[in-house]
C-alpha cells in the first residue's frame, strides 16, 4: 500500500554521490524510498539514480557506516558524505593496545557483544562466549557451580604447558584459570557479565602477535561499559531461576538388586551363600544380598538420586548508573549473584562493584580509572577422598550406584553410616565401599573458598599535537583466596580419623604500560603508527596446614582439636616480564591495507641466555569492490575484501622457576639433616613458540548477507616435555624439563549472517558459524616416541608423533560371543579370546585354550579433540516481542564412556537397568552386557578400558532460547519514569541430539588435563537445564 501511495505522488529522478570524507566514492551503498522497498545500489564512482515522490525520504545505507536520512524536499541532486559508525560498537574493533575499523582490520578478530550474553543466566563471562564465535571453542566439562570451562583458540597450542587464552580487561592482563589451592574457583567468574560492552578473540598473529610471548593460545580482550555524554540513565537487570538435572540413568530397585547380584554371586560360585567360598560371616546370614526390613514390616527400597541433587535456586541482580557531561563520564554498577546449583551442598556468591569514570581534564589532556572489586564464596561437598569408588567420581556416581536396599537415613531420621563410615557389612552387600551423600551434607564434609578480588587501573591520554597520544596506564589485579577443607572421621576423612586443611593465599599482578600513537593521513593514504613498553610482574604468597586425627569428634569445622599438624602448599613466587612493542597500520581509501606489528619479551623464568624472545607478525587486506574491474558485480557483491597475515608468537605458560634446579631437605638421625635435588636445572629452556599463517576473505552479498571465512595453520615448535637422561648422569628423576615437541594445527572458520526479513514490524536475522580442527603431533624428543597418561585401572591416553594429542588407547573388543555370553577381547596377534573371569587365568581361545593376559594389549580408538564444532543464532522481533535462539554443536570426537563402564560393574555397587534389560541370557544373545559373573570388573571395561565403551561425541544442543517483550509502545512506563522497560523468559540447555548414550557429550572427566587425558566421562555431571525470568529497566 505504501508503495502504490509513493507513486501516485508527484515523482522526480534523484541522483548523487555518496561519499566517505577523506575516502573517496563508497560504491555498493544502498539507497532506498523510506517505508518502501524501492532502491538502488551505488556504481563504482558511488553514484546513484532513483525515481522519488518529491515529498519522499531517502535512507543511504552501507556496512560500517552510520544509516543517513534525507527529506528530498523537491530536489533532483543529493550528494550525502556518510561517516564511519564511531558510535555503535558494531563497526569498531578494539584490538591490542587500540581500536580500529572493522572496514580497514586485516587480522581474523571473532567479536561478541553485550546484547549476545544478556540474557544468558551464566557465573563467568567465558561460558557466555560458547556457539557464538568461530575459532574459539568452549566446553564445560561439568555440570557444577563455579566450574570453569576448557577455552582453546584454534586448537591445542601445547602439550604439557596448558592452553588457556590470554585475557585482556581494559587494557590489563588478568589472572585467570583456578584461583584457589584446595577448591575449584574459576577465575573469570569475578567480572560480571553484565558490565560487558564486548569480547573480541584475536586469533590469528597479526591480531595477538602485540602480546607476544603470551599470544600462542590466542587472546581475548574484555571491554567493559563507560559512561555516556548523555543524560544519566539507571538501569536494573535481574533474573530468578531454578537449576534441574537435564539428564539421568534408571537403576535397579531393592528387589532387583539384590536378584541380579545373587544370580551373579550363583553364576559363580553355584551358590548364593558366599560363606562356602569366602568365609563370608555376618549377623544378617550368609546369603550374599538380602532385602532390609524395617521395624514396621516394610523394605528399604532407596533413591540415591534424591539424596544427591536438588532443584537449584539461582538469582542474580545489577544497578547501575551511567551519565556524565561532555567533559566528564562515569559508570558505575553494583552486583549480587546467589547460585545453588543441582547438587546439594554446591553454591556460588558473588558481591561486586564495577566502576569507570574518565575526564578530558584539558584539551590535551584526558585522565581516567577503571574499578573492579568482588568478593565471592564456592562451597561445594569434598568429593576427593571416596573410600570404594573410583577417585573420579562424585555425586553423580553416589545417586547410581549405591544399593538401593540399604537406607539413607536410620529410622531415627540420622543418616545411615554402617561400619567404618561406609554403606556396608549389612543385609546388603559383602563388602564395605560406599558412601552415603546425605550423610557428606549433615557432618559438615565440603570445600569453601572465599576470595576477595580487586581489578583496578588508571590511565591517563597526552594530546600535545593532532594526531598523537601519549598513554600511560597502570594496573593492578590483586586476589587474597582462603581455602577450607573439612571431612569429619565419620566419613571421607576415615584413612586419616579426620582431615582438614586451611590454606591461604595473596596475589597480585601489577602492569605498567606506555604507549605513543600518531595517527595521520597524507592525502588518501592513512597511517596508524603505536610505539610502546610494558613491564608486567606477579607475585604469590601461599601458606597452608594439614591436620589429622580428630581428637573430638564433636567438632564439625577444621578448626577442632588434631594430633598431627603439617605444613602444606607453602609457597613463595615472582616472576616479570619486560617488553618493547610496535605497531604500524596502513591504509589507501579503505582498499589497500597493511599491518606490521613488532614485540620483544624478556621474561625472568628462563635462564639468561634464552630469556629474551622476538615476536611479531604481519598482515595485508585487499578490498577488491573497490577496483573498477569489480563494478560489474557490485550490485550483488556489495563488498569483498581478502586478506592475509603470518606472525610468530609464544607461550609462558611455565613455573616461575621452571629453569632453576629444585631441593627438598628434611632431618637425618637425631641432629643432622639433608639436602636432596629434586628437578634437575634446564639451562637451555626457552620459549615454546608458534608461527601462524591465516588466509581468508570478508564479503558482503546484496547489502544484507555477509560471509567470512578463513582457512588457518599453526606450527608449534619447542615445546616443553621432560626428557628422559641415562640414569649413570645423577640427574634427579632421570629427566630434564626441555623444548623438543612439536605440533600443528589446521582449520577453516566460516561466519554467515544474514537480515532474512527486516520490515517495520517484523525482523529475522540469522548468524551460523563453523570451526574445523585438525591436531596434528609431529615430534616428541629423542627417546620418547608415545606418552602414555592413566594407568590399566583407568581410561588410558597415548600421544605418539602422526596423531591428534590424547588418542584413546583401550583394549580391542568385540562385544558378546553369542553362544557363552563372554565379552571377546583380541590378542596383539588378533587372535579371538574370550574373558572367563572365574577361571584361573581368565582369558582362553575359542578352542579353550589359555592365553597371556600380557598379550592383550591396547591400541589407539579415536581422537579426543573436537574435529568441528559452532554454533547457529536466529533472532526474531515481532512488534514489541523479541525471541532469540542459539543451537552449539560439536563433534568429530571420541569419548570412552567409562559411565557405562562403572555402571555395570558386577561386583557389589548397583547397575543401571539396561544392565538388568541387555545381559546375555541363552535366550537373548544379542546382548550388551556379558554373563553377570560376581566380582567381574574386567568384562565392563573398569580394570581395562574396552573398545566397545568408544563412542561418538557428535551433538546438537539447544542452548538458549530466549523470549521477551519491550513496553515501547505504551504510556505508563513513562508515566514512572521509566524510559525502557523489558522483561523476558529464558532457558537453557533444553535438549541435546547425540548418539553418545551417556550422561552428556560435554562432559569430561579429566579436565585437569584435557589435553593428555581427554575424553572421558565417569558419571561427570551433566550440563544442567536452567529456566530464568528476568528483567531490564532503565529510567
Amino acid at each position: 500500500m505504501a508503495t502504490a501511495v509513493a507513486f501516485a505522488q508527484k515523482k522526480i529522478t534523484v541522483t548523487g554521490t555518496v561519499n566517505e570524507p577523506g575516502m573517496g566514492p563508497i560504491p555498493g551503498a544502498t539507497v532506498i524510498i523510506q517505508g518502501t522497498s524501492i532502491g538502488c545500489v551505488t556504481d563504482f564512482e558511488g553514484k546513484y539514480s532513483l525515481e522519488s515522490p518529491a515529498d519522499g525520504v531517502l535512507e543511504f545505507r552501507f556496512i560500517g557506516m552510520e544509516t543517513k536520512v534525507v527529506p528530498v524536499g523537491g530536489k533532483t541532486v543529493i550528494d550525502v558524505d556518510m561517516e564511519s559508525n564511531t558510535v555503535a560498537m558494531d563497526e569498531v574493533v578494539v584490538v591490542g593496545y587500540g581500536t580500529q575499523s572493522r572496514r580497514t582490520v586485516t587480522a581474523s578478530i571473532s567479536t561478541v557483544r553485550a546484547d549476545a550474553i544478556k540474557d544468558i543466566p551464566a557465573a563467568s563471562v567465558d561460558q557466555a562466549l560458547q556457539g557464538r564465535a568461530t575459532g574459539i571453542s568452549i566446553i564445560n566439562p561439568s555440570g557444577e557451580v563455579g566450574q570453569a570451562p576448557i577455552v582453546r583458540i584454534r586448537g591445542v597450542g601445547s602439550i604439557t604447558s596448558g592452553t588457556q587464552p590470554l585475557y585482556i580487561v581494559d587494557g590489563m592482563p588478568i589472572q585467570t584459570g583456578n584461583l584457589s589451592y584446595g577448591g575449584n574457583v574459576n577465575a573469570l567468574a569475578d567480572i560480571n557479565p553484565s558490565d560487558i560492552l564486548s569480547m573480541e578473540v584475536l586469533k590469528d598473529a597479526a591480531a595477538a602477535a602485540m602480546y607476544g610471548s603470551r599470544a600462542a593460545n590466542g587472546v581475548i580482550l574484555i571491554t567493559t561499559k563507560k559512561g555516556s555524554s548523555e543524560k544519566t540513565k539507571v538501569s536494573y537487570d535481574g533474573w530468578f531461576g531454578v537449576t534441574t538435572r537435564s539428564k539421568f540413568f534408571d537403576v535397579m530397585n531393592a528387589q532387583e538388586y539384590v536378584d541380579f547380584k545373587n544370580q551373579a554371586v550363583r553364576n559363580r560360585y553355584g551358590t548364593d551363600e558366599m560363606s562356602l567360598t569366602e568365609g563370608y560371616t555376618s549377623p544378617y546370614g550368609n546369603k550374599a544380598f538380602n532385602m532390609w526390613q524395617l521395624s514396621d514390616g516394610s523394605y528399604v527400597d532407596s533413591d540415591w538420586k534424591s539424596a544427591a541433587f536438588q532443584t537449584g535456586l539461582q538469582h542474580n541482580h545489577t544497578v547501575s548508573v551511567q551519565g556524565g557531561s561532555e567533559k566528564t563520564q562515569f559508570y558505575l554498577s553494583g552486583n549480587y549473584t546467589d547460585q545453588k546449583g543441582m547438587v546439594k551442598g554446591d553454591k556460588y556468591n558473588r558481591l561486586g562493584t564495577n566502576a569507570s569514570v574518565s575526564s578530558q581534564a584539558t584539551e590535551w589532556l584526558k585522565v581516567g580509572a577503571n574499578v573492579n572489586a568482588s568478593t565471592s564464596q564456592t562451597k561445594y561437598t569434598d568429593r576427593s577422598r571416596k573410600g570404594g569408588t573410583f577417585a573420579t567420581e562424585g555425586f553423580t556416581r553416589m545417586a547410581i550406584i549405591n544399593p538401593p536396599n540399604v537406607p539413607i537415613y536410620n529410622e531415627d531420621g540420622t543418616p545411615y553410616l554402617g561400619e567404618g563410615g561406609y554403606l556396608g557389612m549389612s543385609p546388603n552387600t559383602v563388602k564395605n565401599g560406599y558412601t552415603n551423600p546425605a550423610a557428606l551434607l549433615t557432618y559438615g564434609s565440603g570445600v569453601q573458598s572465599e576470595i576477595t578480588r580487586i581489578l583496578t587501573s588508571v590511565f591517563a591520554d597526552i594530546s600535545p599535537v593532532e594526531g598523537l597520544t601519549l598513554r600511560t596506564q597502570y594496573g593492578i589485579d590483586h586476589s587474597r583466596v582462603e581455602d577450607k577443607i573439612f571431612n569429619t572421621a565419620m566419613m571421607f576423612g576415615d584413612t586419616e580419623n579426620g582431615h582438614a586443611a586451611n590454606y591461604a593465599a595473596k596475589s597480585t599482578q601489577a602492569t605498567w604500560t606506555n604507549t605513543a600513537t600518531y595517527t595521520f593521513s597524507l592525502g588518501e593514504h592513512h597511517f596508524d603508527i603505536l610505539a610502546g613498553i610494558e613491564s608486567f610482574e606477579k607475585k604469590l604468597d601461599r601458606w597452608g596446614a594439614a591436620r589429622d586425627i580428630l581428637l573430638d569428634d564433636k567438632y564439625e569445622v577444621f578448626q577442632g582439636p588434631f594430633a598431627t599438624i603439617s605444613a602444606d602448599g607453602n609457597a613463595i613466587s615472582e616472576s616479570s616480564l619486560l617488553s618493547y612493542l610496535g605497531r604500524v597500520n596502513y591504509d589507501y581509501q579503505a582498499r589497500y591495507m597493511l599491518s606490521v606489528n613488532f614485540r620483544r619479551d624478556g621474561y625472568s623464568a628462563l635462564s639468561k641466555d634464552h630469556r629474551w624472545g622476538n615476536f611479531g607478525g604481519a598482515s595485508a587486506a585487499w578490498r577488491i569492490s573497490s577496483e573498477k574491474f569489480f563494478e560489474p558485480l557490485s550490485k550483488v557483491i556489495t563488498d569483498l575484501k581478502i586478506k592475509g597475515s603470518w606472525g610468530i608468537v609464544g607461550n609462558t605458560n611455565v613455573a616461575d622457576y621452571a629453569s632453576k634446579s629444585y631441593y627438598s631437605n628434611g632431618y637425618y638421625g637425631d641432629n643432622g639433616s639433608y639436602l636432596l635435588g629434586q628437578i634437575a636445572d634446564s639451562k637451555n629452556l626457552k620459549w615454546e613458540s608458534s608461527t601462524k599463517y591465516d588466509v581468508g576473505f570478508s564479503a558482503q552479498l546484496l547489502n544484507n548477507i555477509t560471509v567470512d571465512f578463513d582457512y588457518y595453520k599453526t606450527v608449534s615448535s619447542d615445546l616443553i616435555l621432560n626428557v628422559p637422561v641415562s640414569p649413570s648422569k645423577g640427574i634427579p628423576n632421570n629427566y630434564i624439563t626441555t623444548n623438543a615437541g612439536k605440533m600443528n594445527n589446521t582449520g577453516i572458520e566460516l561466519n554467515i549472517g544474514a537480515d532474512i526479513i527486516k520490515t517495520n514490524d517484523f525482523t529475522w536475522n540469522s548468524s551460523f558459524n563453523i570451526t574445523t580442527t585438525n591436531n596434528k603431533v609431529t615430534k616428541l624428543a629423542d627417546g620418547i616416541d608415545q606418552l602414555v597418561s592413566g594407568s590399566s585401572t583407568e581410561t588410558t591416553n597415548i600421544t605418539v608423533p602422526g596423531k591428534s594429542i590424547g588418542q584413546l588407547y583401550v583394549y580391542p573388543t568385540g562385544g558378546i560371543d553369542r553362544e557363552t555370553g563372554r565379552r571377546i577381547f583380541y590378542g596383539k596377534d588378533g587372535t579371538k579370546v574370550l574373558l572367563m573371569y572365574e577361571k584361573d587365568g581368565r582369558f582362553f581361545t575359542e578352542d579353550g585354550q589359555p592365553y597371556a593376559e600380557s598379550d592383550i594389549e591396547p591400541v589407539i580408538c579415536g581422537n579426543t579433540l573436537p574435529t568441528f564444532y559452532g554454533g547457529w543464532t536466529n533472532n526474531f522481533r515481532y512488534k514489541d516481542f523479541d525471541l532469540s535462539i542459539l543451537f552449539q554443536y560439536s563433534g568429530g570426537n571420541y569419548i570412552y564412556n567409562g559411565t557405562t563402564a562403572t555402571n555395570s560393574d558386577m561386583r557389589y555397587w548397583n547397575n543401571t537397568t539396561d544392565v538388568l534389560e541387555n545381559y546375555w541370557t541363552p535366550e537373548r544373545k544379542d546382548a550388551k552386557y556379558a554373563y553377570p559373573i560376581y566380582g567381574d570388573n574386567y568384562s565392563n571395561g573398569s580394570a581395562k578400558p574396552i573398545s566397545d565403551w568408544v563412542e561418538k561425541g557428535d551433538y546438537l544442543r539447544l542452548k538458549n532460547i530466549s523470549l521477551g517483550y519491550t513496553f515501547s509502545t505504551k504510556k505508563w512506563p513513562k508515566k514512572l519514569g521509566i524510559s525502557s522497560l523489558r522483561v523476558y523468559a529464558q532457558a537453557q540447555n533444553l535438549f541435546v541430539i547425540t548418539g553418545y548414550s551417556g550422561l552428556d557429550p560435554e562432559a569430561l572427566t579429566n579436565n585437569t588435563n584435557a589435553n593428555l587425558r581427554g575424553g572421558t566421562d565417569k558419571n561427570t555431571l551433566p550440563q544442567a537445564k536452567v529456566y530464568t525470568f528476568g528483567m531490564n529497566v532503565t529510567f
